[in-house]
């Protein structure tokens, strides 16, 4: 089922507790069975170990669904053929409550009866049996023609489709609708020999009318039913029984015409291929599906589908409501607090039981002994800390070149190692570029393809980094941060993994056609800044106006002076103060001690 989901202001899916990214792919759309679905044809498809999502360009807060993998009975994968492109196929498992309800209500109402009942007879003398058990009919494969066996345990859109048996000749598949039409067209009928039915003229009834009278009648009676137990289908015309639900040259799905006509508009279909609940309800959110396809119109299927196979036999969201694991003593511990004393306290080597001792000395002894163990907890948390900082750079720099030898000497060993390296970058939730490479030695179009993905991935995360209110980076910054300032700061954070300026540079440049909450800006001597993307000049001077106005002629500030102001730095705050001058707000004073800008009077008399 395809559930909507949270995403971060990257416009990035939002991970569960434990949950690690697996693999980023662009340009891919998805269907429901072999539809595709509107407003979902231009997005991103972003695998975790618990989900695999979909984040659309357009409008990702409102077209972003996912599949969460505990729902997935198994996978195919399809390589594309001339136009068509590689398809992820995710078969879904049905609800636990759909197989009880749809054998419960198998049996139609009397208010639907017609849907499966008996065709009418079209003359008195014939008189309908009744039909036969679905599960006993044939139906006939589209591509062969063979006849086969419908299975015993079929049930209408209910059992998946990948549970249906294929052709047994040319072993295709068929879709549900063929099982659908084939189990509920009505049996052939065999007319009740004329003897066992009661006569309709009895020889004191009247008259018995002639042989063209009756020929007449006849042929009117039939044409009038048949006008009324027959009417066209929309796709090739051909004139169907009013019972059957898909036409029997195209395979059509049939609408009846004993409908409103209201209700014939609404579920007539467009030109769009998409089915009507989808067309109808915008998408399938909530609803059972039963296959979803990631189609891939930018490569990525082969190592998408590598790595949804791991996820799917790791299995890691079984872990996500597991109890936590159960530490020595804990269970020691709280008999003794719980106990009131009634149970002895141990040594804190761990020896023999110390004498059995109750009331207030027992209380207290219990709590020193927690407090011992909390203390040597804490104490050896943080040497191992002190330890970890004091060899960050070391260990940094140790990262690296374990990084540059591992793509340098491709070995046997060195794949087992770029493993954990992997797993450990996952866990930091950083995304590397063998998350995002869509082919492996694919040429120069897919290195271009795979680095572009990349630069707007890191984009899209340097972008999470700087909106994040835990770490306040922008706030903290007077909402403007250098490009030189990100980079060192992004990188520090980073650990490993880190990036170069270049990479940076033209990731940033990418924060307003990914639509992000921040924006590139250069000012006039060429210095890059980082900014939130509702800030504009017009406000900035505003604010700098409001601080510089006073009694009088106000106050003179320096750059220095505005950088402890607004928390910007020296570089930033010097640029502000020109640009409010080219604007005409402020005027400079350049003396010995250094340049001041004032509020611009002169400008504001003339006016």
């Amino acid at each position: 089922m395809l559930s909507r989901i949270d995403l971060t202001p990257a416009s990035r899916p939002l991970l569960l507790p434990d949950e690690t990214l697996l693999f980023v792919q662009n340009a891919v759309g998805i269907y429901e069975g072999k539809y595709k679905i509107p407003n979902y044809q231009n997005g991103s498809a972003y695998l975790t170990s618990h989900r695999a999502c979909y984040v659309d360009n357009e409008d990702p807060r409102k077209f972003s669904v996912a599949v969460e993998l505990k729902d997935v009975d198994r996978v195919e994968c399809y390589a594309g053929f001339l136009k068509s492109s590689p398809k992820i196929t995710l078969f879904l498992k049905p609800p636990a409550t759909a197989a009880v309800a749809a054998t419960n209500n198998f049996t139609p109402s009397p208010g639907n009866r017609s849907a499966v009942s008996t065709p009418k007879p079209a003359t008195p003398l014939i008189r309908p049996t009744s039909p036969l058990p679905a599960s006993t009919g044939v139906w006939i494969c589209p591509i062969c023609s063979f006849s086969n066996p419908i299975p015993s345990n079929y049930i209408p859109q209910v059992t998946p489709t990948g549970s249906i048996p294929p052709c047994l000749a040319c072993g295709i598949r068929p879709s549900p609708g063929v099982l659908e039409s084939s189990s509920q067209q009505p049996p052939p009928r065999s007319p009740t020999p004329l003897s066992s039915l009661s006569p309709l003229h009895t020889a004191g009834s009247g008259p018995t009318p002639s042989s063209s009278t009756a020929t007449a009648t006849t042929t009117a009676t039939a044409t009038g039913d048949s006008d009324e137990a027959t009417f066209a289908c929309p796709r090739c015309t051909f004139l169907n029984h009013r019972w059957l639900r898909s036409c029997e040259i195209c395979g059509e799905h049939l609408i009846s015409p004993d409908l409103p006509t209201e209700q014939l508009l609404e579920a007539t279909r467009g030109e769009s291929p998409a089915p009507t609940s989808i067309a109808r309800k915008g998408g399938l959110i909530g609803e059972n599906v039963e296959v979803v396809k990631f189609s891939f119109r930018a490569g990525g299927d082969k190592v998408f589908h590598e790595r949804l196979r791991n996820a799917l036999i790791q299995r890691k969201w079984l872990l996500q409501n597991a109890p936590p694991v159960p530490t020595p003593g804990q269970s020691g511990n709280g008999g003794a607090s719980s106990g009131g004393g009634a149970s002895g306290a141990t040594n804190a080597d761990g020896g023999a039981a110390a004498e059995r001792v109750v009331g207030i000395a027992g209380l207290e002894r219990a709590g020193r002994n927690v407090r011992r163990k909390n203390e040597a907890a804490i104490g050896g948390a943080f040497e191992d800390l002190e330890a970890l900082m004091g060899r960050a750079k070391e260990m940094v720099a140790l990262a690296e070149e374990f990084s540059t030898r591992l793509s340098s000497t491709p070995t046997f060993a060195n794949n087992e190692a770029k493993a954990v390296l992997r797993n450990s970058t996952q866990a930091l939730g950083i995304v590397t570029k063998d998350m995002l490479t869509s082919a492996t030695g694919g040429g120069s179009n897919s290195s271009d393809k795979a680095s572009d993905l990349y630069l707007s991935e890191l984009a899209r995360q340097v972008a999470e980094f700087l909106a994040d209110d835990a770490r306040g980076i922008l706030k903290r910054e007077g909402g403007v941060i250098t490009l030189v300032d990100l980079w060192a700061i992004y990188n520090r954070a980073r650990g490993i993994e880190l990036i170069s300026p270049s990479d940076l540079e033209k990731a940033t440049g990418l924060f307003e056609k990914l639509k992000l909450p921040v924006r590139v800006r250069r000012f006039r001597s060429g210095l890059l800044v980082v900014q939130e993307a509702r800030s504009s000049d017009a406000e900035t001077v505003r604010r700098i106006m409001e601080w510089i106005s006073g009694p009088g002629w106000g106050r003179g500030v320096t750059a220095a002076q505005a950088a402890e102001r607004f928390g910007w730095s020296i570089g930033v705050a010097a640029e502000e103060l020109e640009m409010a001058e080219e604007r005409g707000a402020l005027c400079r004073e350049v003396g010995v001690e250094g340049v001041r800008f004032w509020r611009n009077w002169l400008v504001e008399e003339r006016r």
